[in-house]
């Protein structure tokens, strides 16, 4: 008996397990950027990023679009017990990206000591752009498993994945940078050991989990890489757009400003990234389960669980947007450090985005799973040129503010966009008064703390902590007084949780 319980037990539980992997791969991750940064000088670390950022810029090239398709075919095909259909499709999807990802590779390396003059102008470029061009070449099967894993909604060894992708370069980095002397080449060494480690754990425990599926004979017939591509195209259109929106604010500012700039937005970004995860990880989980419940036809429960997620999400991440808001000084003196304290205007703006991005990515996530990834694609194409045009205007009068106000921008009206498509393909009912009474809610809960701020004279952090727990209460009970969230929605949380 298909029920909403059901699938909000099965999503709250996975993006509960993604969710811990992503913010232990997160902690591990800063730990990461502080050895990096202390050890590899401003120079040599800007240069490691700098040669970072150029992959992340291909990295849209490497996955085509074809993980998320197999992402959403997997459950299908499971469904209908076609296990030769799912061997043959991560053969086809692995024998595409691989020779593309590998013509790349040939290309960069070839002119590597090009490269390293024209666009990064230091010959010290050539080292850390080699080893990471191989690197870059592993993420291909990297990616892929994960793609498999997150389709078959194992979210145990997906989640996995994402923690040691991260751990294992940072114990090699320790190795070699802090102990060998290794310099920018060792840290680019440990990032490319750390992922092929992990790499090859996953596919022993891919083949392991499933071999029913490696029993089969794969035969990649043209209708289903025809029916792979047709869905994987209009995904990877979207990721050029995500591209541009993800990454056009950092090269203008690295345009514009300097280095320490760039470090300054970094730390705004990647710091007010860390209140969308769940969100992010409720779209992951999703994915497969649309596509399951698209399948069955159970567009009744798809609707119902569109509307509680958006409803328990807005709710629930607006204390976590107010403690950015409030006390911005706080949280980078705790964190990075003083010295980014310039950051802190930036991370009010960018944490606001957290209030829309699940807005933008469930729906996103839906038309993906109902197989509709052009509108989604579309859409991100808007999102991209406005993004494109509005960094253009602001970045070189505004700088990192100017920056983080376009990306703001970018995802209310990527939100709006998202929801209307939707719905013409899914029956759902928007919270809409309930995300307005908690942001009325969460109003009044800011004017609150900064009244109780401007009354007391304390240490900052003691101050925080007073002012923060009749202020959290407050929003508390405002948002159950107010019915924006009832004792009936917690309850299902709770049984999705703890059942």
């Amino acid at each position: 008996m298909v029920s909403l319980e059901g699938y909000a037990r099965r999503v709250a539980r996975g993006s509960i397990i993604y969710l811990t992997a992503l913010i232990a791969a997160q902690f591990v991750a800063f730990l990461l950027f502080l050895f990096l940064t202390r050890n590899l000088g401003a120079e040599g670390y800007g240069l490691l990023y700098a040669v970072i950022g150029l992959f992340s810029y291909l990295s849209f090239f490497r996955d085509f679009g074809l993980n998320t398709a197999l992402a959403k075919y997997i459950p299908e095909f499971t469904v209908k017990r076609e296990y030769s259909k799912i061997k043959s499709s991560i053969v086809f999807v692995l024998l595409f990206q691989a020779i593309f990802a590998f013509g790349i590779v040939v290309v960069l390396f070839i002119f590597s000591g090009q490269l390293a003059t024209v666009y990064f102008k230091t010959q010290a470029a050539v080292t850390p752009l080699k080893i990471l061009s191989i690197w870059y070449f592993a993420t291909v099967f990297f990616m892929l498993v994960k793609g498999v894993f997150q389709g078959f909604q194992n979210m145990l060894l997906f989640s996995a994945m994402e923690f040691f992708s991260i751990f294992l370069p940072f114990v090699l980095a320790v190795l070699f940078v802090g102990a060998f002397n290794l310099d920018v080449g060792g840290a680019a060494l440990a990032y490319f050991l750390g992922l092929s480690i992990a790499m090859a754990g996953s596919i022993f425990f891919l083949i392991r989990g499933y071999p029913q599926i490696f029993r089969e004979k794969s035969s990649i017939a043209k209708p289903l890489a025809k029916k792979l591509l047709k869905f994987a195209i209009p995904v990877f259109i979207g990721g050029l757009g995500l591209v541009i929106v993800s990454y056009t604010d950092i090269v203008l500012i690295t345009v514009f400003y300097s280095a320490k700039e760039v470090g300054f937005y970094g730390v705004a970004t990647q710091m007010g990234h860390f209140s969308w995860l769940f969100a992010a990880a409720i779209g992951t989980v999703f994915l497969p389960m649309i596509s399951e419940l698209w399948e069955k036809r159970e567009q009744k429960i798809l609707g119902s669980a569109i509307h509680f997620l958006i409803k328990i999400y807005s709710v629930l991440i607006i204390p976590v947007v107010l403690v950015f808001i409030a006390f911005p000084e706080i949280v980078i003196n705790l964190l990075p450090g003083p010295g980014y304290l310039p950051a802190a205007t930036a991370l009010q703006i960018i944490s606001l985005v957290a209030i829309v991005y699940v807005m933008y990515v469930i729906p996103s996530t839906v038309l993906s799973g109902i197989g509709k990834p052009a509108i989604a694609a579309k859409v991100i194409g808007v999102m991209a040129c406005f993004n494109l045009f509005g960094n253009l205007l602001l970045i070189p009068s505004y700088g990192i503010e100017g920056a983080a106000t376009v990306s703001l921008l970018s995802f209310i009206i990527g939100a709006i966009l998202m929801l209307y498509f939707t719905r013409k393909f899914v029956r759902y009912v928007l919270p809409s008064l309930s995300i307005l009474k908690a942001l009325i809610g969460g109003g009044l809960t800011l004017l609150i703390i900064y009244v109780l701020k401007s009354m007391l004279s304390l240490p900052p952090l003691l101050k925080t902590i007073i002012v923060l727990m009749p202020s959290l209460l407050f929003y508390a009970g405002w948002a159950l007084s107010t019915r924006a969230i009832t004792m009936g929605d917690l309850r299902i949380l709770k049984k999705s949780l703890f059942r």
